[in-house]
């Protein structure tokens, strides 16, 4: 009888959580928020250097933020996610306004690195707390940046 509860209960827990109104926790989506912030926060560290010696790179990262957006899409109940995602894409988005300035220019200044690094480490870590947290003040403050 024991053993019949556990269960259902058991069941009914599985259930709950399926139902739940976002995806839970994806370790693959946590780690590839962490090193597309990574290879962003590499390219904002050279961004002094001339941009046609990082722009291999630089293609390489909106290649992986293209790719997570694929990712993402696929996954249910995750609009989120997808919607940061595709925030991370537009062409209006500090980060791509960023490589797009880096190219036009060719370098930046360090004061303007250093000034820019914290707002693109901002984006990356609400990203990579919503995905462990999925709560609602993560989402909030994910919401609030996408809505800017």
């Amino acid at each position: 009888m024991n053993s019949l509860k556990h269960t259902l209960l058991t069941l009914f827990t599985g259930l709950i959580l399926l139902s739940c109104g976002t995806s839970l926790y994806d370790h693959y989506s946590y780690t590839q928020t962490l090193e597309t912030k990574a290879a962003a926060i590499s390219l904002i560290n050279v961004s002094d250097q001339n941009f046609e010696d990082h722009k291999a790179a630089a293609e390489a990262l909106k290649s992986q933020i293209d790719l997570m957006l694929t990712y993402e899409r696929a996954k249910s109940k995750n609009e989120i996610t997808v919607q940061m995602w595709q925030y991370l894409q537009n062409e209006d988005c500090s980060l791509q306004q960023f490589l797009k300035l880096w190219q036009q220019q060719g370098t930046l200044s360090p004061v303007f690195k250093e000034e820019y690094r914290p707002q693109v480490e901002k984006i990356f870590d609400l990203m990579a707390n919503y995905e462990t947290q999925k709560d609602a003040q993560s989402k909030s403050l994910l919401l609030d940046l996408i809505t800017l």
